[in-house]
């Protein structure tokens, strides 16, 4: 995936949509996963793979995973004063 700006309403609209349909593995950036999934029967947590070596898992958890997803989508879509989001190459 190459590296883009985007403003942070469109980004959070289609990793919504994209969870709300339930695809596995929305890209986040390009080397970078964000996924809903269950550790142990009733227990959803959000997860982010990073650079396919550093996985991320949320401590929150939530009995399912449309309660998940739709936490998850709110708090994505009303995060106050980002009007864009930009990945960067590190030096």
């Amino acid at each position: 995936m190459p590296l883009v700006r985007k403003p942070f309403a469109e980004f959070a609209a289609e990793l919504a949509a994209g969870l709300a349909a339930g695809r596995e593995d929305e890209p986040i950036a390009e080397n970078a996963i964000f996924k809903v999934i269950e550790l142990t029967p009733g227990d959803w947590r959000l997860r982010i793979v990073l650079n396919h070596a550093v996985e991320v898992i949320g401590d929150e958890s939530f009995s399912t995973r449309e309660a998940a997803v739709e936490t998850i989508i709110d708090r994505l879509v009303s995060c106050p004063g980002w009007d864009e989001v930009r990945t960067e190459r590190i030096q």
